[in-house]
């Protein structure tokens, strides 16, 4: 996203993109961002300007709540617990591209922020069959 279009001046401006970059986070050759999972019992990191937060459960083949609403446009994170018994991810649609999670074993948690303007967004289980079998839903912002 960000990170593409910056060209380095100064080492002030470097340090300022990589905190705007995310910690924990990894982008992939084709710009796909991916998170760290830290553990259920570590607290989440406050990450500055997020307007929102919302919590997502991965549980085996749903995702619950499947179709939050957001109120208002903006940054917003979505804290990802895997609560099933398999292993899960959280990957989201954006108008920017996609954004998603480290695939999460067993009780682990990661955040997934980016910043959405009004509209719905589809949101889902990236790993093997899973979005097949139901691991999806859509996140409506300012709708």
């Amino acid at each position: 996203m960000l990170a593409r279009a910056i060209s380095f001046a100064s080492p002030a401006a470097a340090a300022a993109a990589l905190a705007l970059g995310g910690c924990g986070e990894q982008r992939d050759a084709g710009g796909t961002v991916r998170t760290s999972p830290t553990p259920v019992d570590a607290p989440a990191a406050a990450t500055a300007g997020v307007i929102a937060t919302t919590d997502v459960s991965l549980v085996d083949y749903r995702l619950e709540p499947p179709n939050p609403r957001l109120p208002r446009p903006g940054k917003i994170s979505f804290v990802a617990t895997n609560d099933g018994q398999t292993r899960h991810a959280l990957r989201v649609d954006g108008p920017a591209g996609e954004v998603s999670s480290v695939a999460l074993r067993p009780g682990e948690r990661t955040t997934v922020t980016l910043r959405l303007p009004a509209g719905t967004y589809k949101w889902y289980c990236p790993i093997g069959d899973h979005e097949r079998r139901g691991m999806t839903g859509r996140v409506r912002v300012a709708e």
